[in-house]
């Protein structure tokens, strides 16, 4: 049996002792004793058999052997390495100094030292030098001498001097400046800003000089900022006046900033409020449907014409064979034609081409839609024509009886004797197919309500020629 649990994987448990009523009891589980790894410390084991992660341990056993602890590390193919002490010369420097240093050399197995292959001192890449424009004598008598002012050639070479050697430092080259005259003539006081301006003056001429046009340089930082000595004062006595500021200055200008800061917002509000106000008038200002262009025609209530009597017929429409007149109704009820229900009216009234500008105003959208409004578009490159056309096959969809019913409209286009109005016009302009949509608003509206009216008119035939119902007593 414990063979058989060897094999599973199974702990073996020992014999069962018996109580004393004769049942036998559970064996208690043998807990495995871990054995200190060799190479690890007493008081390193003891922490890590408190923990009772046996992984832990098993790291520690597999990767620490007394082997491993006692190995000797290979020797480098480089060699044993050993510290020289070896002179050396520092190629930044141009005085020659030689100093000493200890340095990592590789000894090999014949005893011969090697010293690093790289001769050159590490730290001598670090010396970075300013470019300075340096001037010979032809270009200072030609192009330095005739804009000099009170610079002598002398003292020119000797804040050049101070330039190269501060690397442009100009607080440090002020500060160092102390320039006397050979000829016993006091030199005037130099300001920082009279050093300045000497040399970036002297190098921006030079500068333009050798290129022969300022064009090549143009975005060269000493021509395209060139040094401004007024400027630079300016900037300077408005920080002093800053920082020379009390606690009570700066408390002041706070709570005028932050008035400032309120009035701006506040004319940003009646600027957008205001900008607003002007859209709502141009659009209510732009020509309605009403106003745009005189009554149609055929409207029956068209200015100075006559209001259409009840019993009349209306202009265009023919009247039903069955009227009521012809069905000698006698009084009653049904005597009098019943009054017709509102149909749908126009889309709009005619609109003449001019109503429609080629040059939209600002903020109005140059395409229309299918009910020749302003329409804006979703972001896109949109052609005026393809667009104009799905308008108008949207505005053949949208009509009661589909195709068949379009036709109707498409024989009144081709009766007008214009192949724009049914193909559209040759040049889509915003006029021309804002006018080309319109025409084909006003036919299909005018033929829904021939439609419309019609339906209605045999509806009314069929309700008088019905027998009234008697009603019970």
């Amino acid at each position: 049996m414990a063979d058989v649990k060897d094999i599973l994987g199974m702990g073996r448990s020992g014999p069962a002792a018996a109580d004393d009523k004769g049942t036998e009891k559970p064996a208690k589980p043998v807990k495995e004793k871990l054995k200190r790894p060799e190479g690890m410390s007493r008081e390193a084991f003891a922490l890590l058999r408190g923990t009772g992660h046996p992984i832990v341990a098993s790291q520690f056993v597999s990767s620490i052997k007394k082997n491993d602890v006692l190995k000797k590390p290979k020797p480098s193919t480089k060699g044993i390495v050993t510290y020289q002490y070896k002179p050396f010369k520092n190629q930044a420097r141009t005085d020659g100094l030689e100093l000493s240093h200890w340095v990592k050399c590789h000894k090999g197995a014949n005893g011969i030292i090697r010293e690093p292959d790289d001769s050159e001192y590490p730290y001598a890449k670090y010396n970075k030098k300013v470019q300075l424009f340096k001037y010979n004598d032809e270009e200072y008598k030609n192009l330095i001498q005739p804009e000099s002012g009170n610079w002598s050639r002398e003292e020119t070479d000797y804040l050049y001097d101070l330039c190269e050697l501060f690397d442009l430092r100009w607080h440090v080259i002020w500060d160092r400046y102390q320039f006397a005259a050979p000829s016993g003539v006091s030199a005037p006081a130099r300001s920082l800003e009279d050093l300045k301006e000497r040399y970036y003056g002297v190098a921006r001429r030079l500068l333009v000089s050798r290129q022969g046009r300022e064009a090549p340089v143009a975005n060269n930082t000493l021509v395209k900022n060139p040094f401004n000595k007024q400027v630079e004062q300016d900037r300077k006595r408005a920080l002093e006046a800053l920082l020379a500021r009390t606690p009570q200055q700066i408390t002041e200008d706070h709570a005028v900033l932050a008035e400032a800061r309120a009035i701006e917002e506040k004319r940003k509000a009646e600027a957008n409020a205001a900008r607003r106000a002007a859209a709502v008038t141009v659009a209510a200002a732009a020509p309605t449907p009403a106003a745009a262009a005189p009554p149609r025609t055929t409207s029956p209530t068209q200015p100075g014409r006559p209001p259409s009597q009840p019993g009349a017929a209306m202009p265009g429409v023919m009247a039903a064979p069955g009227s009521l007149a012809a069905a000698g109704v006698g009084a009653g009820p049904m005597s009098q034609p019943r009054s017709l229900s509102p149909g749908p009216s126009l889309a709009g009234e005619l609109r003449q081409p001019l109503d429609f500008d080629t040059a939209a105003p600002p903020g109005v959208p140059s395409l229309f839609d299918a009910d020749v409004k302003p329409y804006k578009p979703k972001p896109g490159a949109y052609l005026r024509g393809a667009h104009t056309q799905s308008m108008a096959a949207q505005q053949a969809a949208t009509m009661a009886g589909g195709s068949r019913a379009f036709k109707a409209v498409e024989a009144t286009l081709t009766d007008l004797n214009c192949p724009a109005a049914l193909l559209g016009p040759r040049m889509m302009t915003r006029a021309t197919s804002g006018a080309w949509l319109a025409l084909r608003a006003d036919v299909i509206a005018l033929h829904e309500m021939r439609r419309n009216l019609a339906n209605r008119l045999n509806a009314d035939e069929r309700a008088v020629k019905r027998p009234e119902k008697r009603r019970r007593p």
